[in-house]
């Protein structure tokens, strides 16, 4: 034990000593040297003094007081049976009397049922004497937070989660047992804590749960600021996108066909975007979000699928090797924007031999590792407007205009049609309680802090006059 634990303790018997010396004992000073005790975690020097202050004042005005840190000092030393009884008197002998402890018949009643679950007898593992019962373990488990709790489900699980529980018993015991909690720092940094978690319930009774609004005040709010709670008209969908026009009537024939394949298999099958993985899920689209595919999705009715739209549109500059047949071979530059295919056209027109060498360097199409070679093509292979360019051409030649090229087609299917219309309140009374606590918070915070100041007598001392030099 530390030398400040020990002086702590001396200081506490002397104490007890010279006040059962006298002939009239102080219940002021037994009282500070219970309390002493507690707060330097000497729980049974706590026990025994609050059982002296009860006996030597039955009638005192702070008995309840009294009587709740007797059981608290009694339930951390072991003895639950006679700590739940004393929790018992609080809350049914003393009802009624005042308290400076905050809440306290919770409190009493949380500690009766601490006491109830250690003293049933079925037991997970019992340390030092001192037992841990399924009941704790359980309630320990419900302090979890539900994310993490499900890691500890399985008996493998709880097995550990009783391991950790152990540990910490014994680390909470060695620090008792090393005088941790007398060193100046820590007794320093529990007060802290104790303070704020004494604050908190406080604001928590006194403002927060003030603040919050009645039902017919959430009705009001409601009403008058409908227009808050207006909703625009959404779609539920599903996309496939393809890489060209044919692929995506594929696609749609597979989907409207008699029988045909479920959409969300052909999504994984052929689309190219990254909700493919998903099934083509969109989920909930709100008209204004998606700008580009609201077209499509906002007039294709419910439970329907929509025919292939284009939905992607870049710029190419196409140039014609040969023709064969009804087939064309093609390369082409692809770039996201008109300016830059006029650069394009630009560098060509000085050397029209560096085609392949700016594909490589400029297009964004896959084709640019190939530099832009499509191979042949036949109509509906690629974009009608590029095969329609590319038919005028001579072989060698390139077109003197970026074509506009449609990259991206998809195949919708609306599964679900949202009309706009007013959120019930139901869907909204939380946010609306929400919000008008938080706006009404500050008030009540500080007319509940203007009172306090109101009632207590705050004193600054002036500051010393400067004397002249």
């Amino acid at each position: 034990m530390n030398r400040f634990v020990t002086l702590s303790l001396l200081f506490i018997l002397s104490l007890s000593a010279a006040v059962f010396a006298a002939d009239k004992p102080n219940e002021a000073v037994m009282a500070n040297t219970a309390a002493m005790a507690f707060r330097y975690l000497d729980y049974p020097e706590a026990a025994a003094s609050y059982r002296r202050l009860l006996d030597a004042f039955p009638k005192s005005g702070r008995i309840k007081d009294y009587t709740y840190h007797w059981a608290v000092a009694l339930e951390r030393t072991g003895d639950t049976q006679r700590a739940a009884e004393l929790y018992q008197d609080v809350v049914t002998k003393y009802k009624g009397r005042k308290s400076a402890v905050a809440g306290i018949d919770s409190l009493a009643m949380e500690g009766v049922g601490r006491c109830f679950n250690k003293n049933f007898k079925e037991y997970a593992v019992v340390i030092d004497g001192q037992p841990i019962t399924k009941l704790e373990v359980d309630a320990e488990l419900e302090k979890v937070p539900p994310f993490y709790r499900g890691q500890f489900d399985s008996e493998e699980g709880r097995q550990k989660f009783l391991q950790q529980l152990i540990e910490r018993r014994l680390l909470m015991a060695e620090a008792m047992r090393a005088g941790v909690a007398g060193n100046p720092d820590i007794h320093a940094r529990l007060e802290e804590t104790r303070e704020n978690v004494l604050i908190r319930a406080l604001i928590e009774k006194e403002v927060s749960q003030k603040a919050q609004p009645s039902e017919a005040e959430i009705k009001k709010h409601y009403k008058e600021h409908a227009k808050d709670f207006q909703t625009p008209e959404q779609v539920r969908a599903r996309m496939i996108v393809t890489p060209s026009k044919a692929k995506a009537e594929e696609a749609y024939r597979q989907a409207v066909k008699k029988k045909g394949l479920p959409f969300d298999s052909l999504a994984k099958t052929h689309s190219i975007d990254p909700t493919s993985r998903s099934g083509g899920d969109l989920g909930l689209v709100t008209r204004g979000q998606r700008p580009e595919l609201e077209p499509a999705l906002f007039n294709t009715g419910k439970g329907r699928t929509g025919k292939p739209v284009p939905i992607e549109t870049k710029h190419a500059i196409v140039r014609l090797e040969s023709k064969q047949g009804k087939k064309l071979h093609l390369r082409w530059i692809v770039v996201n924007t008109a300016a830059e295919a006029a650069k394009m056209l630009e560098t060509l027109d000085a050397d029209p031999a560096a085609f392949d060498s700016l594909a490589r360097r400029g297009s964004v199409d896959p084709s640019k590792d190939a530099g832009g070679d499509l191979g042949l093509v036949a109509k509906g292979e690629v974009d009608d407007a590029v095969f329609a360019a590319a038919a005028k051409l001579k072989p060698g030649a390139h077109t003197r205009k970026p074509v506009e090229v449609r990259t991206k087609y998809a195949v919708f299917r609306v599964e679900d049609h949202i009309p706009a219309g007013m959120r019930p309140l139901d869907q909204v009374r939380a946010q609306i309680s929400g919000n008008l606590a938080k706006e009404r918070q500050k008030e009540v915070y500080e007319k509940f802090m203007g009172d306090l100041k109101a009632r207590a007598r705050i004193e600054y001392p002036a500051e010393p006059a400067q004397q002249d030099k």
